[in-house]
């Protein structure tokens, strides 16, 4: 995402509601892409947007914004929407933040509709389903010579390209890291954040005692599996879109999460049915050292004023070396639009170089780009592991079919630490679900 990250598993939320400050920006798959995943069946096309067009009024100018904002980062938005209009008072921003309610079908919606806004800001995997619905403008042509072009990571734009274009600006990005319990590891005697997955499970069996346990963390979204997943050496699908998260890397991976709730014993009790909301809970409360969030978790722990001091750590090295998930969220524009020349033009200054640093400094989010990366306040220990993380971070897989992929790996997951299959047979059976979805 915010934040995912306020932010719930389900979707993004914004408004004032603070229950929609539960969840991850990587955890809103299940309902942006249990509509979005549907109607793309029997509708990709070749190619996924047009260049920008020229804008065919010389007057007034008024920008229809959709997001999926939380409320933070609404009011930023908002106020330097106010800023940009004050400077280009030609241009006008109308801002709409999708209703929760709304957010699996407003979008799809507009698309059948032809009713869509001249910008969307939303989440993996949006950007997929708009390119394959052919309503995503090809924004290159328009960032050449664009100093954040080359100044945002190539990470960040690999998620913002498609069939050789690019089809949005990136905004965030969100790196899997573990949020831990500073407080806690001292107390158990734990001197430094663990480096490897033995490293892990030691820690995690210090902090495993009466009611506190090591970690905790929830199948939805595969969280952890496919951490564990790429730092094994395994892919959650090759280049052609077929599953491979059932080969060895992967049955390696679910094994470790079995160890870790019925072998180790350091999760919490039904730890196999939770939820992010479970997680964060057990986290705010002290009663585990650590879980797996993203950069929106400083704000939000901030915000909440935890009575215990927050650490960031990367993600434990694998057998196959490091390996992590980072997710990049993004303005598009769209090719319907009549004013994209203007859309474009504020959507640079949005993400300029000092707005970029602003964005991140206000809401504490991690860098995009290494202008924001040098400044001196993300130089601190809780923004360290974003940096070193960044050498092995990977995209998730670029289809708007991807639900079917996380709830064939979520029931994969819990069937394994229930024992009702082996992992093997486990990731088989989601692997044959999974190859379906995405073939389809």
């Amino acid at each position: 995402m915010k934040s995912r990250m306020d932010m719930n598993k389900d979707a993004l939320l914004s408004g004032k509601n603070t229950t929609f400050h539960r969840m991850t920006r990587r955890d809103a798959l299940r309902v942006i892409t249990a509509t979005a995943g549907t109607l793309v069946a029997g509708s990709v096309l070749d190619a996924c947007g047009s260049t920008a067009a020229s804008s065919s009024s010389g007057g007034p100018v008024t920008l229809q914004f959709w997001d999926t904002f939380t409320t933070a980062e609404i009011n930023l938005l908002h106020t330097m929407g106010a800023e940009y209009t004050k400077l280009n008072p030609n241009v006008k921003i109308n801002f709409y933040e999708i209703p929760y309610a709304q957010r699996p079908t407003k979008i799809p919606s507009a698309v059948q509709t032809n009713s869509l806004p001249d910008i969307i800001r939303a989440d993996y995997p949006y950007q997929w389903y708009l390119s394959t619905q052919n309503k995503l403008a090809f924004l290159e042509n328009d960032l050449k010579g664009w100093d954040m072009r080359t100044a945002i990571y190539d990470t960040v734009w690999e998620q913002t390209s498609y069939q050789g274009h690019i089809i949005g600006v990136p905004q965030d990005k969100f790196t899997d890291v573990f949020c831990y319990n500073q407080d806690k590891f001292d107390r158990d005697g734990i001197k430094q954040f663990p480096t490897t997955w033995a490293e892990l499970i030691e820690a995690c069996q210090k902090m495993t005692h009466g009611d506190e346990y090591g970690l905790a963390f929830y199948p939805d979204t595969g969280q952890l599996f496919t951490d564990f997943l790429l730092e094994g050496g395994g892919k959650l699908v090759d280049t052609n879109m077929n599953p491979t998260f059932n080969q060895d890397p992967g049955v390696a991976s679910l094994q470790m999460l079995v160890d870790l709730v019925k072998k180790y014993k350091v999760t919490p009790p039904g730890v196999t049915g939770w939820q992010y909301a479970n997680s964060d809970d057990a986290l705010r409360s002290g009663k585990i050292g650590m879980a797996e969030f993203g950069s929106w978790i400083i704000g939000n722990y901030q915000e909440a004023k935890v009575p215990w001091k927050l650490g960031i750590g990367a993600m434990p090295k694998g057998p196959a070396g490091n390996g992590l998930i980072s997710a990049t969220t993004m303005y598009m524009v769209m090719n319907t639009s009549p004013h994209q020349p203007e859309a474009i033009a504020f959507l640079k200054w949005l993400v300029s170089r000092q707005n970029a640093l602003r964005w991140a400094k206000t809401l504490n989010h991690e860098p995009i780009d290494k202008y924001t990366a040098a400044d001196p306040y993300f130089a601190t220990p809780l923004f360290k592991p974003f940096q070193t993380s960044l050498p092995y971070a990977s995209a998730m897989p670029a289809t708007p079919a991807y639900n079917a992929v996380n709830q064939a790996i979520t029931q994969a997951i819990q069937q394994a630490i229930l024992g009702q299959k082996t992992p093997k047979a486990a990731l088989n059976d989601a692997a044959t679900t999974a190859k379906s979805a995405l073939q389809g």
